[in-house]
């Protein structure tokens, strides 16, 4: 059975009074029991791809942070693609439903039901609930932002779109079968934004731990939600702790291209 040997790195709390902190073990990977995974890698701020609007805060927020996730794209998660895609490790990408229907020929199948919507709120303090909700998020997206042009043509960005031998999924209970029917265990993930739905969308890693999938997090693959009057990175780093202690692992993107180029040998 051909094997990967990644170094991953999780934080260890005990001794509470002194804590062990980071440790990295490195683990033998089965090819045929691990996934590579692109989750939510959008075309906007990209080339090519849709321009950051000025009115609205979308993706990944501020010009900077788009420009950052760009060469994140380029430079690390399509590298990783290719040395997945390589070796044979499963490749999925996670993406919305309005995405997934660019690409109906990846989905796990054609005919799928459309994820459930919430029912409608009826009662007062629902509905008082739900005006608070939209007024707060437009405080801090923009007022009308969720009928931004760009969200008509969203799509995979071009530096990392998928290829006719990889999969894509939208929820949860969709992925764990695909998953399961194959056998595979562990979930290498990469994409965006490492604060937000890398840890909670849907197929995300706090979803798939909780269904005792192994999840790592190549760190270079991604990047937090930075705010211009906090120090840069300093999101991404609590994210990547976060991820660590509660949601599962990490490991060096350079270590696994390097590992997958190992195999075989």
């Amino acid at each position: 059975m051909m094997t990967i040997r990644l170094p991953v790195r999780q934080y260890i709390g005990v001794p509470s009074g002194e804590p062990r902190g980071l440790v990295t073990a490195t683990w033998e990977l089965p090819v045929a029991e691990t996934a590579f995974i692109e989750l939510h890698c959008w075309n906007v701020g990209v080339p090519g791809g849709l321009s950051v609007p000025d009115d609205y805060w979308v993706f990944m927020g501020s010009k900077q942070n788009h420009e950052r996730a760009a060469r994140i794209m380029s430079d690390t998660i399509a590298p990783c693609l290719d040395a997945a895609r390589h070796v044979g490790l499963a490749t999925v990408h996670v993406q919305p439903e309005s995405i997934a229907l660019r690409h109906v020929e990846l989905l796990p199948r054609p005919g799928r039901a459309p994820v459930p919507s919430r029912p409608p709120i009826d009662e007062e303090c629902g509905a008082l609930a739900e005006s608070h909700v939209t007024l707060r998020a437009e405080a801090v997206h923009g007022k009308g932002y969720t009928a931004w042009e760009g969200w008509q043509r969203l799509d995979v960005a071009p530096t990392v779109k998928p290829q006719p031998s990889d999969a894509m999924v939208v929820t949860t209970e969709e992925f764990d079968e695909w998953l399961q029917a194959r056998g595979i265990a562990t979930l290498i993930y990469t994409g965006f934004a490492a604060n937000l739905c890398i840890l909670d969308s849907p197929c995300a890693m706090k979803a798939m731990n909780s269904l005792g999938y192994r999840c790592i997090l190549l760190r270079e693959g991604t990047m937090a939600i930075e705010f211009p009057d906090q120090p840069p990175g300093m999101h991404t780093d609590v994210a990547l702790r976060y991820v660590e202690s509660w949601a599962g692992y990490t490991a060096s993107a350079d270590d696994f291209i390097r590992a997958c180029g190992e195999v075989g040998r």
